[in-house]
């Protein structure tokens, strides 16, 4: 079934501690790369993918944000913009979007990732957005000994550049002991409006944030599916919510 994705939320509410202290004084998501902000990199990500209309979902503490971007026009696109508190948890600007999605399927993206693909192909993110199922996310494959601590583990996986260009992720790759690979996640999602009633349904965590991957696990557990597609070994990425992947991001990044 084909279907067309224009609307992304972005997620850009964090408080980027692990950064401070100048993300007190700069959101780490305007913190500059190739010579624009890395929140700019994903806007130009998002139009490639045919993106047509973004939410991004920010803290109080980030009006940095909205004086940058302002409404998109400068784009050929439209932003929206919600305030929401930064100590939410990463599943709570999904449900902050829920009115604005309308109903439809939706990219999100969490603004601090940086992800560049081969020049001469198609992006990561468009062969997301080109996916059919309404619960797909771009995942990076590590070795299960080796996975950095700042990543999100979603389970086992087949070693890098074996496995097929989509998984069909089920309740039994979930269970991720003794696999030699494991798949991250990668900052970004399509997702259906399935995900607000899951996440609603699922249990913060003891410090009150609320895991958008705690609840993709339980709807799996429950006998739905998700695809994963890996980035391929020549796609960059850059969780640049860290002072060591920023400044790889930086130095790869240059002109």
């Amino acid at each position: 079934m084909s279907r067309t994705i224009t609307r992304a939320v972005v997620a850009a509410g964090g408080a980027g501690t692990k950064m401070a202290p100048i993300t007190r004084i700069i959101p780490k998501e305007m913190l500059p790369a190739a010579g624009r902000p890395i929140l700019e990199h994903l806007v130009h990500e998002l139009r490639t993918a045919g993106i047509t209309d973004v939410l991004f979902v920010i803290s109080a503490r980030k009006p940095q944000i909205p004086a940058y971007f302002g409404s998109g026009t400068a784009y050929g696109m439209d932003f929206s913009y919600r305030v929401q508190d930064d100590g939410a948890g990463p599943g709570a600007p999904v449900l902050a979007a829920e009115t604005w999605t309308q109903g439809q399927p939706f990219v999100l993206a969490f603004g601090d990732n940086l992800i560049r693909g081969a020049a001469d192909r198609e992006t990561p993110l468009k062969r997301l957005v080109s996916s059919t199922s309404d619960c797909s996310a771009l995942t990076r494959v590590f070795p299960a000994d080796g996975v950095p601590a700042h990543e999100t583990l979603l389970g086992a996986a087949d070693a890098p550049g074996t496995g097929p260009a989509a998984v069909a992720f089920d309740n039994g790759l979930l269970d991720h002991a003794g696999a030699p690979w494991v798949h991250a996640c990668a900052a970004r999602w399509v997702l259906g409006p399935f995900v607000f009633d899951a996440l609603r349904a699922c249990p913060p965590r003891p410090g009150g944030e609320l895991y958008l991957i705690d609840a993709i696990r339980r709807w799996i557990a429950a006998g739905n599916d998700l695809t994963a597609l890996p980035l391929r070994p020549d796609d960059l990425r850059f969780n640049c919510d860290n002072w060591e992947t920023y400044h790889d991001a930086v130095a790869d990044l240059r002109p």
